[in-house]
C-alpha cells in the first residue's frame, strides 16, 4: 500500500508558547479545566492524544484531525447546532490594532530571563494523569447537571 503525500507523517510544529513539555502541559490543563467547569471530563482517547502532544510526538493540528475521526460531525435538524464544515456566516477580519501614540518598542531594552531547568515530559504526563483523575473524582461528587427550565410568563 502506497502512502499518499497527504498521509505521510510530518514533523510536529509548535508555536512559541508550546515549545517545552511544561508549556504544553499548562495549556492542556487549562483546556481540561475549562471543560470540567462545564461538567465534562476528558475521554481516555483524548487523554492519550494529549499525552503524545506533551511528549512532542504530535501537534495541535494532528489532535484536531484525530478528533474529527474519533467524533465525526453528523447532520442535524437542531437549529442551535454548529454549522456544517465549510459553511457558516461571513465574518469580517478584525481591524489591525495600532500602537498607542509615542509608544516605541525596543527589543534591546528587554531583559533576558534565564530559563529554569526543563521538566521531563514523563513527569508532565504523570502530572496530567493526576490532574485528570482529580477532575473525574471531583465531578463524581457533584450533583447531576440540570438543564435550565424556560418559563413563559
Amino acid at each position: 500500500m502506497e502512502i499518499t503525500p497527504e498521509k505521510q507523517p510530518r514533523e510536529p510544529q509548535f508555536c512559541e508558547t508550546e515549545r517545552t513539555p511544561e508549556q504544553r502541559l499548562e495549556s492542556v490543563q487549562w483546556a481540561f479545566g475549562v471543560s470540567a467547569s462545564a461538567g465534562g471530563a476528558p475521554s481516555p482517547e483524548l487523554v492519550q492524544l494529549y499525552e503524545r502532544y506533551i511528549f512532542g510526538e504530535i501537534d495541535m493540528q494532528h489532535i484536531g484531525e484525530a478528533l474529527l475521526v474519533l467524533y465525526p460531525q453528523y447532520p442535524s435538524n437542531d437549529p442551535y447546532a454548529k454549522y456544517a464544515p465549510g459553511e457558516g456566516p461571513y465574518v469580517e477580519p478584525a481591524p489591525l490594532v495600532e500602537a498607542a501614540p509615542g509608544f516605541a518598542h525596543d527589543a534591546a531594552e528587554e531583559e533576558d530571563v534565564p530559563a529554569g531547568p526543563e521538566m521531563p515530559a514523563a513527569l508532565c504526563v504523570a502530572q496530567l494523569r493526576a490532574f485528570v483523575q482529580d477532575i473525574v473524582e471531583h465531578l463524581a461528587t457533584q450533583p447531576p447537571r440540570q438543564r435550565y427550565i424556560q418559563i413563559d410568563v
